[in-house]
């Protein structure tokens, strides 16, 4: 017994005593206690809560900042940093420089980098810019006499490539030097005095620089910013709008320009021709220039693309002129795909010193020497194998152009007559369509703004189709360069031109039968699309629940917005920032479901009004329109019936309850404010407003009341109800109502009395009425006679109550008097 009492007592139980019985336990909590436990623990507690959300604020707050500053470090990474004084490894050093090429950011979609072709004759080039930084290592008499062979060389192999007889040759590295440098000289030759006297030379007859309308942009800018004469000395020709290409020099207006100039004492000296605008590739018509400019004295420089034919066998009879002109400006380490080579201008002149004074012969080694590539390569190509790239470039052209003329829907921007090199194309309507017809006869027409409007719309989508062709075919085919171009009048262009991207891209004739293939897979495409845009317009018109949006902008068959059925009686105006909320969240959840269609792409968009829409792509042939309609319609109902939606409607209704409390709970104050508290006490309440009676105020009068309504989740007055004696939706007296009943005019509602027509006898007259059709008459006449006799009542008991009050009013100025 005594060891179980020990044990029990050890294990912390209590050992009941053998003789005493066991008294009942005391209360668990003294005073002090029961304190904490009600007061102090709590407030620990609800301190200890605020501290963790404080923590967790502070933290967040942490997070945030620690990503900004990421965020700060990656827009930073393109910024230079401080360069190391150890110095870094090679291979460091290419693997940033491969990084700021490609790109390493992955939030940043980086477009694909195409690798140049790269042949003997390239890599040719690039040892030739290792040889002449190395060359000006040599001594100055050696560096002096190589360059001095180097140049002479070249300008020689040059002249006769490009058939410009007893030419000289200035290289620079900007295209648009060597003209400045000839127009320096041409300043030098009219006006003798100009070396000396500076500009008060020109200041007799200003002089008269020409170019054309279709030249590259800002370069009349440049030639007189770089001469320091003012604007007046540029003269921009127009291109031809009646007779020849839209993009090439009128020559009428030129010589008319000319003579103005010369009656208004000023010297017209040099004119810019192209043999291929830098747009279009048109070429001037430099025979007729050419008489025009030696007749006045005027110096002709040509430049463009369409020279590098001036080496074939058979050169264009529209580019012969161009070898009897005063200088050109060629490329030809572009034409053949050489790297970062000179360009060259050949000119002649009779005074090698005015060459010297206007910069073109150069007389420093260092200059003369970046000639070195292009003289190593034009040995390594050799007269054939220059003559061989650029015929191959030109039959690469000649090849698309003529499978563009099969392809009904292209439509080329060609120059009458005269071959280019460069192909221009874009997708339009088809040439065996025929055009819109009117009758003489026919009663109505359309209008000439809303014909223009569609004009411009029309416009408009067609150009975007040409960006996305374009955007296509660069995909398809990367070894063909396309450029997209705006072209006017036409719009939006897609322009080939191998001669200055054939060679690093190398093109074939294989990749060109690729490209027209898939050119005719995408405007077969374009064309069902095209066709099937009004189908489309109908088929959502078809659908309460789906708006038609009107949007140029999108490649593809149409735009549209679902409406929830809930809503699809209102219009956008009257709903609220939250239900619009929610409508371009249902739309945005279509786009995702919709996405998973492999065949046609959806895309999220903002419609016109602001809101989201859905973007349908292009469709085929074996798309049914009227089908997919109803797959977006039914995608939008089933996203719309979901839980989410109803949650989420259910959560906008909750917070349009709790905002209609709140009106209620303002309502209620701003009446005891009115009233007062002793109104609001039952019993004396009663008593006071016996005494002083409140003055009743009509439904027309200012009391209004709020409702809430569910379909826009917002809360409205109904003033307009009182008013029209009918619920208007949306709170406005235009909106369409819901209810249709008319009540009977009273005399607060004047404005809604109804005059009715006469009745005429007719089917309907009295003697074809039936008993229960007249009985009904009778009780709608008797009704105004006994609302207008509840009215006289109320007026008269109201006068009465005016009478009580006033002889009350009396009685108790009399007593008041008395005492």
């Amino acid at each position: 017994c005594t060891s179980n009492m020990a044990a029990s007592i050890a294990l912390g139980e209590s050992a009941p005593s053998p003789t005493k019985k066991t008294s009942p336990e005391k209360p668990p909590a003294s005073l002090e206690e029961g304190f904490h436990k009600l007061i102090v623990d709590p407030a620990l507690n609800e301190v200890s809560q605020q501290l963790d959300s404080a923590m967790k604020i502070l933290d967040d707050y942490n997070d945030t900042l620690k990503r900004e500053r990421e965020e700060r470090l990656a827009t930073r990474r393109d910024i230079p940093g401080p360069l190391q004084g150890s110095g870094q490894d090679m291979s460091v050093i290419l693997q940033h420089m491969q990084d700021v090429i490609h790109g390493v950011d992955d939030d940043i979609q980086q477009s694909p980098v195409f690798a140049p072709s790269v042949d003997t004759t390239a890599k040719l080039a690039l040892l030739g810019h290792s040889l002449a930084a190395y060359a000006t290592l040599l001594p100055p008499d050696r560096l002096r006499r190589f360059t001095t062979r180097i140049i002479s060389d070249t300008t020689l192999w040059l002249s006769r490539l490009f058939r410009f007889e007893n030419g000289s040759a200035y290289y620079n590295e900007d295209d648009r030097e060597g003209l400045i440098k000839v127009c320096r000289l041409v300043l030098h030759s009219k006006y003798p005095k100009f070396a000396a006297e500076g500009f008060n030379a020109l200041y007799p007859k200003p002089p008269v620089v020409y170019i054309s309308a279709a030249s590259r942009p800002g370069l009349g800018q440049y030639i007189c910013s770089q001469l320091g004469l003012p604007m007046s000395s540029l003269c921009t020709v127009p291109c031809n709008t009646v007779f020849g290409s839209v993009h090439t020099l009128d020559v009428a207006s030129f010589e008319r320009l000319v003579k103005d100039d010369i009656n208004s004492s000023k010297l017209p000296v040099l004119l810019v021709a192209n043999a291929g605008t830098p747009v279009a590739g048109h070429t001037d018509n430099l025979s007729r220039l050419l008489e025009i400019c030696k007749a006045n004295g005027i110096w002709l420089h040509v430049e463009g693309v369409n020279l590098a034919t001036l080496s074939l066998t058979l050169v264009p009879d529209s580019v012969m002129p161009a070898v009897k002109c005063d200088s050109m400006t060629v490329t030809p380490g572009v034409w053949l795909g050489l790297p970062c080579t000179p360009a060259v201008t050949l000119y002649r002149t009779a005074d090698p010193a005015m060459a010297l004074a206007a910069g073109l012969s150069n007389s420093q080694s260092l200059e003369r020497v970046r000639a070195l590539p292009l003289w190593l390569c034009l040995q390594s190509v050799g007269h054939q194998g220059i003559v061989k790239k650029i015929k191959h470039a030109a039959d690469l052209s000649l090849q698309l152009s003529e499978k563009l003329d099969k392809i009904a829907t292209l439509k080329k921007s060609t120059q009458f007559d005269v071959p280019s090199p460069v192909v221009i194309f874009r997708y339009a309507e088809s040439r065996d369509k025929p055009g819109e017809e009117v009758a003489p006869y026919a009663a109505t027409k359309l209008d000439d703004d809303s014909k223009e409007l569609d004009k411009e719309k029309h416009r408009l989508l067609y150009n975007t189709l040409n960006r996305w062709l374009g955007a296509q075919l660069c995909a398809d085919v990367p070894q063909v360069q396309l450029d997209v171009v705006e072209v006017e009048p036409e719009g939006v262009c897609l322009r080939f031109n191998p001669l200055l991207t054939a060679a690093t891209r190398g093109t074939t004739v294989g990749h060109v039968d690729q490209l027209v293939q898939c050119l005719e897979e995408h405007t077969a495409v374009l064309d069902c699309t095209i066709d099937q845009r009004e189908v489309f317009q109908a088929a959502v018109e078809d659908h309460p629940n789906l708006l038609s949006i009107d949007d140029a902008t999108w490649p593809g068959v149409g735009v549209l917005q679902y409406i929830p059925e809930y809503w699809g009686h209102h219009s956008l105006e009257n709903l609220t920032e939250e239900t619009k909320t929610e409508m371009d969240k249902l739309n945005a959840d279509m786009v995702d479901k919709l996405s998973a269609n492999q065949e046609i792409r959806f895309q999220r968009s903002t419609a016109p009004n602001g809101r989201t829409c859905v973007c349908v792509g292009l469709v085929s042939e074996d798309v049914v329109v009227e089908e997919l309609v109803q797959e977006v319609y039914a995608t939008g109902k089933e996203l719309e019936d979901s839980s989410r939606f109803l949650e989420r409607m259910a959560d906008m209704v909750r917070k349009g309850i709790e905002q209609a409390e709140q009106e209620l709970l303002k309502a209620n104050e701003e009446k005891l404010m009115e009233e007062g508290v002793i109104r609001q006490i039952p019993i004396v309440g009663s008593v006071w407003n016996w005494l002083s009676p409140i003055h009743i105020k009509t439904p027309g009068g200012n009391v209004k009341g709020t409702t809430f309504n569910l379909s826009s989740g917002s809360v409205e007055s109904t003033e307009t109800t009182y008013k029209y004696k009918m619920q208007i939706q949306g709170g406005s007296p235009n909106s369409t109502p819901v209810s249709t009943q008319v009540s009977t005019p009273t005399k607060t509602s004047p404005s809604m009395q109804m005059v009715l027509p006469k009745p005429i006898k007719t089917e309907d007259s009295p003697e074809n009425k039936t008993n229960d059709q007249k009985e009904e008459e009778e009780a709608a006449e008797e009704e105004p006679a006994e609302e207008d006799g509840e009215e006289e009542v109320e007026e008269e008991t109201k006068e009465e109550e005016d009478e009580g009050t006033e002889s009350d009013d009396a009685q108790e100025q009399e007593d008041d008097g008395s005492s």
